[in-house]
């Protein structure tokens, strides 16, 4: 009886140290394993899973889109982030693949109410509201290029007629949100939509003009379209000429 509980005893244990064994090598694979101080290893954060821009710290950390790692000091950027406490207030500008170590570059303090948005150098975020069809029917998003039209019902240079006349190319697309929009941005069929665009002040000035007393018309421009100088424009002067 008593060799038998012997066996018992060492096939218990037996288990128990497999057991442990197991543990303590997913533990080492997954990088929860705390540092040895001075080991030369550093927990940091890394993304889970891919993390989309614009999701908040906070969505990414409660979302389990990110994870503690131990990897080596030689190889932790100098902007790592180390704790997920370090997520509150911050939104992702750009989005991060799975497995990539998160920086404080890629979950920026959240500066407004979409997020992060980062204004180009000298330029200011204006923002315009236009109908579905004058404002390219929702194709445009965030980082998309369009060209601007101007649409004038008393045009000096077409005798006090109506005219067209294109005044702006590649302006940057900031941010497009509209209120009977469905959440995912760009998609067609919503109205009354808002563009916010990248535009000087001087820009601004004759936009906030053209929306206030005019009319405007965007059309969607591929990102690297070469600006293709001054067009006539067009009135009731030469709108059925043939070109």
């Amino acid at each position: 009886m008593a060799k038998r509980s012997n066996v018992i005893v060492t096939l218990g244990l037996a288990v128990f140290i497999v057991g442990a064994m197991a543990t303590f090598l997913i533990l080492r694979d997954s990088g929860e394993e705390t540092p040895a101080v001075g080991s030369g290893r550093v927990a940091v954060l890394v993304a889970a899973k891919p993390i989309p821009a614009g999701t908040s710290g906070a969505d990414a950390a409660n979302g389990g889109l990110v994870k503690s790692k131990v990897v080596a000091d030689s190889v932790k950027p100098a902007n790592a982030l180390t704790d997920p406490t370090q997520l509150a207030g911050r939104s992702a500008s750009l989005g991060v693949p799975e497995g990539q170590i998160i920086t404080s570059d890629q979950f920026q303090q959240t500066q407004t109410r979409i997020g992060t948005l980062k204004i180009p150098e000298g330029k200011t975020a204006l923002a315009l509201e236009l109908g579905n069809v004058p404002g390219v029917a929702g194709f445009a998003g965030a980082g998309d290029r369009i060209n601007v039209y101007a649409v004038v019902k008393n045009s000096p240079d077409a005798g006090g007629a109506a005219s067209v006349k294109l005044i702006m190319q590649n302006t940057e697309v900031l941010n497009v949100n509209g209120t009977t929009l469905a959440a995912i941005q760009g998609q067609p069929g919503g109205t009354g939509l808002v563009y916010l665009l990248a535009v000087n002040p001087v820009e601004a000035e004759r936009l906030v003009y053209l929306t206030s007393f005019e009319d405007l018309y965007f059309s969607l421009v591929s990102k690297d379209q070469p600006a293709i100088g001054e067009t006539p424009g067009s009135s009731n002067l030469d709108a059925l000429k043939a070109l």
